[in-house]
């Protein structure tokens, strides 16, 4: 690797200098354009070992690259596609005429650099020994952080702590927006394949047949175009884990060829004759009911007791409100280290606006709040009015469109915020004539919770 030229092709320059830096500190020699209209005569001039090609570039089509490479003298080098829309047909296409590998973007440089070594490494395939040692080379540890207090979570991170290091594959279910990623490197880093590759893979993201080759990889010759072999998912995840998001998205028959890999620990690729041993810890994910998916047939039951070996349930974030303070306090301090913004904290006020919030769209919801009450903020504080919530304001509006108005016309002074919440919540339970249901939409808190409220009033009265 060292001395070969690298031939980077990208519009963003922050990205462009982010991955020059990445490759050359790979070694090579790296040659980054932001414009891809003579591609072809320098790669036939300078003949790259690699070609790494962002497919929105100005002056570039991958797919006419990848031909017109292949009408020249040297034929298509090593070639790795980025792209922020994965189009089925366009997809395929771009396989079967070469690319070795199709990234969507965002792409993590450490998955950006793994792909890359992959690609070389396909002309000599390497010992195990060999391919170990390169992985222990280009993963770096890094180690993961779960902020909670709540007591479910803290509960699920000791069984987390306490199953990471088996090879039993593993379900996490959970809504958008909990996690469930982030529990996945958990387990990934607590265990002794730290060390070793953590390949994510998108089975919602990807069309079916694209998926298969993502997946398992496809010989050289396979079908029209298949011009190189290109390994799969699972062969680059081998010492360490595969990462499966939204599984119950996958197409009935993958299942059946996933499941085969559970069970046999090999692969087939497309077009092989021979299986592929590989050694890979599985963790899969989903935001839908699996064991509603397998009742209506969408999801294989064999493939669904395979992977729920050790099963692993996130809480929505509206059960767990106990982690929104905690949580807040590190949004805060990221985004004013990344933003280079000089925010404190917040207000009482908007403590209790995001206390009372439901957050459909759970931690990432919350995330995107803070972050953007971060670059929104006036002062040191963040206050109500620079949280931009969906619900359109400071604190939740009733039905009848009722502003704050009146409530800023009272006289809280003398009042503590718990007698301030406790007034809010008798209000709106006179608007709503003692309806509780209602009463909680109106507050943004789920009925439960204003259950929970009323009996504390109860034992303070």
């Amino acid at each position: 690797m060292p001395g070969q030229r690298l031939f980077l092709i990208i519009e963003n320059p922050k990205e462009r200098m982010t991955y020059t830096d990445l490759f050359e500190g790979m070694g090579f020699m790296v040659d980054a354009v932001p414009d891809g209209s003579d591609a072809i005569p320098h790669l036939i001039s300078q003949r790259p070992a690699v070609v790494v090609a962002d497919d929105g570039t100005p002056g570039f089509s991958a797919l006419d690259f990848l031909k017109q490479a292949a009408d020249s003298d040297i034929g298509v080098p090593k070639t790795i596609i980025l792209t922020p829309d994965p189009v089925m047909d366009y997809a395929v296409r771009l396989i079967q005429h070469g690319a070795m590998d199709y990234l969507i973007k965002p792409v993590d440089p450490k998955q950006l650099e793994l792909s890359v070594k992959k690609s070389l490494a396909t002309a000599i395939a390497p010992s195990s020994g060999d391919r170990e040692a390169e992985n222990k080379k280009i993963i770096k540890h890094k180690a993961v952080q779960i902020i909670t207090r709540d007591p479910k979570m803290e509960r699920l991170l000791k069984l987390a702590g306490r199953v990471a290091d088996s090879s039993a594959s593993v379900l996490i279910q959970g809504e958008s927006g909990t996690g469930k990623e982030l529990l996945a490197k958990f387990l990934h880093e607590k265990s002794t394949r730290r060390h070793q590759p953590f390949i994510a893979v998108n089975c919602a993201a990807l069309p079916e047949n694209l998926l298969e080759s993502e997946l398992f990889g496809h010989e050289k010759g396979a079908f029209t175009g298949a011009l190189a072999r290109k390994v799969g998912k699972f062969e680059l995840a081998d010492k360490g884990t595969l990462f499966l998001d939204e599984i119950t998205e996958m197409q009935f028959h993958l299942q059946s060829k996933l499941l085969r890999v559970l069970q046999e620990k090999v692969v087939d690729r497309v077009g092989g004759t021979q299986p592929v041993d590989v050694d890979v810890r599985v963790i899969a994910t989903t935001n839908r009911d699996a064991k509603a998916a397998v009742e209506n047939q969408v999801f294989r039951e064999d493939l669904f007791y395979r992977l729920n070996t050790i099963p692993l349930i996130i809480p929505p974030l509206r059960e767990r409100s106990r982690d929104i303070r905690p949580l807040c306090d590190f949004f805060i301090k990221k985004y004013c280290r990344i933003d280079a913004r000089s925010v404190k904290g917040l207000t009482d006020q908007a403590r209790s606006v995001l206390q009372n919030h439901s957050f459909p769209g759970n931690i990432r919801e919350l995330e995107n709040v803070i972050h953007r009450a971060v670059l929104l903020a006036e002062t040191d504080m963040i206050t109500p009015s620079d949280l931009l919530m969906d619900d359109g304001g400071d604190m939740p509006l009733t039905d009848d469109d009722t502003d704050l108005e009146s409530i800023e016309n009272e006289d809280f002074s003398a009042v503590s915020l718990k007698e301030m919440e406790q007034k809010m919540i008798f209000r709106t339970l006179d608007q709503t004539e003692g309806n509780r249901t209602h009463a909680a939409k109106i507050l943004g808190i789920s009925v439960r919770t204003l259950r929970n409220k009323l009996n504390e009033y109860k034992e303070t009265i």
